[in-house]
């Protein structure tokens, strides 16, 4: 993705036109979401919010990407790309399109479904609607899209190109029953999708509507200018970084396959107003962690955002000055038929690790440390004690809690955020509340705790760890299956930085009622027994600055609150508590300070 000109026409909308027709859309593409979450049948989509919408222009350029996941908004673009590939233009007022072909649409694993409305005024196409979110099911040998193993990714679930499933307003009976005969959970896909056409219907009204109170050409060049203000802040940002070359790495357990560990490899080049993310020293594809281009794409633009002001606009003018780098047949941009399946977990989430290490070290002010991984077993089978009525059938469950999650990495000035999630996700996800999870499939939480002494340490510490305990209430002899195909972090820790600590390793335990003990490493499948109990230790964020700097009172109330012992405060931080009121003892303190800080200088 090459950066386009600079050059840019002067604003043609009075300020106050501008700022109505600009929050309007905003307000139109955010109610597509909230009508979308109220109502949605996936449990994913409704309940950890795995959803993101955009409205673009006419040429495919994103106007505005609602506050959801940046990994369904921002790559939509590429979406649309992969959409005009196939139909080259010809679209007509009622059409509803599906998609979810990483290698025509760009986007990451199967479940992952684009949904696209033009958008026409008086027949004329001003722009489309995209909707992105992980749907009930997509097919493939096991249901959820997480597990390895796959022999190519025509097993890992259907793969649909472009499809108008709606053309001109009336549904194509027979090629949306063929795809839903080939999912599972139909009736909720079914309902889902119908559900995301009627809201983006009732948005292309709106839009109407904006159209004909300001006139069709006025939206139009608010439209442009919304893009240009994007793009102008983007690149205002971007001067402000020192010119150079900034190298970042980060590695995901395995791919399920090799035992090796996958890396991605970026040089960030500042060039001026303009970035460039070259990741030709990544490793080769594999299986299962491969990720798309869009992908890549979109987390290139996310490791940026968070280190650029946050009041900059999310839309294709940001996404102007930034260029991408990833040879055909890399970790990073894989060659058809390769698997995908934990594209946005694995690899993704190192995109936006190795970027934003890299781009630290252009600004160590605005360095962000590594996030906890995303750490969470899924759970898979049938319950025989619940028969759905309305087919006579056992309930066939996937869930799982999102709980075991920690949190982000330190920054200057402010600690991690607990429970935030993964980094990719730029703290958008939602925990799910467990009895939901328990209501969904025979398994009883224990326990969601924080995990004390699981933090990055430094002056400004990350997240703590969390701790979950689940059990096993499965029928002897039914299918029950834990996947950790969307789950990684126990080989590499979340870094920090400048001079902060890493966080610790991840893992996972599985205690049979027999008394045996089995490790549940990341990518994998296991079956799982009546009566096993399950914990997840997931690590938290990583630290920033040296942890001898952190300020004493804070170290003494995470000591209050439980996320630090008082040995790892005096070993860590080097401060000394009284042992009975945890009182600070100042002199104590500032001497194993110097202590510490001198054999630092030695090491």
């Amino acid at each position: 993705m090459a950066p386009a000109a600079k050059k840019q026409s002067p604003p043609t909308l009075d300020p106050t036109t501008f700022s109505v027709v600009w929050n309007k859309i905003d307000y139109i593409v955010e109610q597509i979401g909230q009508k979308v979450l109220y109502s949605t049948q996936s449990f994913v989509t409704a309940l950890a919010r795995d959803l993101g919408q955009t409205f673009l222009n006419a040429r495919g350029e994103i106007v505005s990407a609602a506050s959801y996941l940046p990994i369904h908004t921002m790559v939509a673009q590429e979406a649309i790309q992969g959409l005009e590939s196939y139909f080259h233009g010809e679209y007509e007022p009622g059409d509803f399109i599906v998609a979810n072909d990483p290698y025509i649409v760009k986007g990451g694993h199967l479940p992952d479904w684009n949904f696209i409305r033009p958008v026409f005024y008086q027949g004329q196409r001003i722009g489309f609607f995209q909707a992105k979110t992980h749907v009930s099911d997509t097919g493939g040998f096991m249901p959820g899209g997480y597990a390895p193993g796959a022999y190519d990714i025509i097993a890992e679930g259907l793969n649909i190109p472009p499809l108008k499933i709606i053309k001109g307003g009336v549904l194509q009976q027979d090629l949306w029953g063929f795809l839903l005969r080939n999912v599972r959970n139909s009736t909720q896909v079914d309902m889902d999708t119908m559900l995301i056409n009627g809201a983006m219907a009732q948005a292309e009204e709106q839009l109407v509507s904006l159209c004909d109170k300001y006139g069709v050409e006025t939206v139009k060049a608010g439209m442009e200018e919304i893009i240009q203000a994007g793009e102008r802040a983007m690149r205002a940002e971007i001067t402000k970084i020192p010119d150079g070359t900034y190298y970042g790495e980060s590695a995901t357990d395995w791919d399920g396959k090799t035992d090796q560990p996958v890396w991605v490899r970026v040089e960030v080049i500042v060039q001026g107003d303009e970035l460039t993310f070259d990741f030709t020293k990544s490793d080769p594809q594999c299986t299962f962690v491969n990720c798309p281009w869009g992908v890549v794409v979109t987390d290139s633009a996310i490791s940026t955002f968070f280190i650029i002001d946050a009041g900059v606009p999310k839309n294709g003018g940001t996404l102007r000055p930034l260029r991408i780098i990833a040879p055909k047949g890399s970790v990073v941009n894989p060659v058809y038929p390769a698997t995908v399946g934990a594209s946005q977990i694995a690899v993704g989430i190192q995109i936006v690790e190795a970027c934003v290490l890299a781009l630290g070290r252009a600004l160590p002010d605005r360095a962000m440390a590594g996030w906890g991984k995303h750490f969470c077993p899924m759970h898979l089978g049938v319950d025989p004690t619940r028969i759905d009525p309305r087919t006579g059938q056992p309930r066939r469950y996937f869930a799982e809690t999102f709980a075991s999650d920690s949190g982000s990495g330190a920054v200057k000035g402010f600690d991690g955020w607990l429970g935030i999630g993964f980094m990719a996700a730029a703290g958008n996800f939602l925990r799910p509340n467990i009895e939901h999870f328990e209501s969904e499939c025979p398994f009883v939480v224990n326990a969601v705790e924080v995990l004390p002494d699981w933090e990055g340490a430094g002056a400004f510490r990350g997240a703590p760890g969390t701790y979950l305990e689940f059990v096993a209430h499965t029928v002897p002899g039914a299918p029950a299956v834990l996947q950790t195909g969307n789950s990684d972090g126990s080989r590499f820790a979340p870094p920090g930085v400048v001079g902060g600590a890493s966080g610790p390793l991840s893992e996972i335990t599985v205690y049979g009622a027999d008394g045996t003990k089995r490790p549940l490493r990341t990518i994998d499948l296991q079956p799982v027994f009546p009566g096993d109990r399950c914990i997840t230790k997931c690590s938290g964020g990583g630290g920033w600055g040296n942890p001898l700097d952190r300020d004493v009172h804070k170290v003494r109330d995470d000591v209050l609150d439980g996320y630090v012992s008082v040995e790892r405060a005096r070993n860590v931080y080097g401060v000394v508590l009284e042992s009975d009121t945890l009182e600070i003892r100042q002199e104590a303190t500032e001497q194993w300070r110097k202590e510490l800080q001198s054999r630092q200088g030695a090491a």
